[in-house]
């Protein structure tokens, strides 16, 4: 399967307060039965981080799959609104209330998005794939605390965003990519080197956004509090069929979390691979479409197994 000569299209979304960008991939064979899909990026992430599987899984599935930027990330502008982790649920519980309901995959903070939405609007959602998605700490758990230190300082955005938006200067285009694909990739010489290029002319693109540095640490620090507080309660009242597909040499959210969801909800499919780190899309992409659609095939196509 080939699924770096995907055609894409963009396609801007009126969100009410602002245009969302999206890109699509359309399958060429329809399937009549096979839900639409919706990805939904991480903290800092983008569409690109979708291309390499975007037209596989809608060859697979044969149906619609969408990649949307949430605000002030990608090129979703985000000059004269918020960029919280409810002004995300609200953008993509509004897309799929507008286009019809979808099977959803988010990564990271997309993928506690994603819980988010399907826990308050389960009418909305077909079903849900936790890609490496952020998880609260399970109790007692010491899984680099080191790092959800450093994490939690983004709820003091005005102590925050000064340094994020240092960093990014100071660094650069080039160098921001490869030090974010340092933290998130087990073995970042495996990346395509087209999506590595793409990200760094996004990079280049959003300096010129004077609300970069702002939606990031906003961002952050209402993800921290709502895994602290709000996606415990979502995690038991999803009752929408879901997988947790989590690499095992995650940096950023150790597999033990994933473990710990998994053994609290037995019903969900629960699949780890060894191989990957924090965004099995792009490290192992033939194998993430291979695993999302032979789940979703068995889970949402047939009607003894649809929940």
């Amino acid at each position: 399967m080939t699924m770096t000569d995907s055609s894409t299209h963009e396609v801007w979304f009126d969100a009410g307060h602002s245009l969302v960008h999206t890109v699509q991939w359309q399958p060429p064979v329809e399937s009549p039965t096979a839900p639409p899909v919706l990805l939904v990026h991480g903290l800092g992430g983008s569409t690109v981080n979708w291309d390499l599987v975007g037209q596989g899984l809608a060859n697979r599935f044969g149906s619609r799959v969408t990649a949307i930027d949430l605000p002030g990330f990608g090129r979703t502008r985000a000059e004269h609104r918020r960029t919280g982790f409810d002004d995300h649920r609200d953008v993509v519980t509004a897309f799929l209330t507008e286009r019809g309901p979808a099977l959803v995959a988010g990564n990271s903070m997309g993928g506690a998005v994603s819980v988010a939405v399907a826990a308050e609007h389960p009418e909305l959602v077909t079903g849900v794939v936790l890609v490496n998605a952020a998880y609260p700490r399970p109790s007692g758990n010491l899984d680099q605390v080191a790092r959800t230190i450093k994490f939690a300082t983004l709820t003091f955005p005005r102590a925050a965003t000064p340094i994020v938006h240092a960093r990014a200067r100071r660094l650069g285009p080039d160098r921001l990519v490869d030090a974010t694909l340092l933290a998130v990739l087990a073995e970042p010489e495996r990346l395509d080197p087209g999506v590595r290029d793409r990200l760094i002319d996004l990079a280049a693109e959003r300096r010129h956004y004077p609300e970069a540095a702002a939606a990031y640490t906003e961002s952050g620090g209402s993800l921290f509090r709502y895994l602290l507080t709000g996606m415990r309660p979502d995690l038991l009242r999803l009752d929408r069929p879901t997988m947790i597909l989590h690499g095992r040499r995650d940096r950023l959210v150790p597999v033990s979390f994933a473990r710990a969801v998994a053994r609290r909800r037995a019903d969900w499919q629960y699949v780890e691979l060894a191989e990957c780190g924090h965004a099995p899309q792009l490290e192992t992409p033939d194998r993430f479409v291979e695993i999302v659609s032979g789940w979703a095939d068995h889970r949402l196509r047939d009607p003894a197994t649809h929940a």
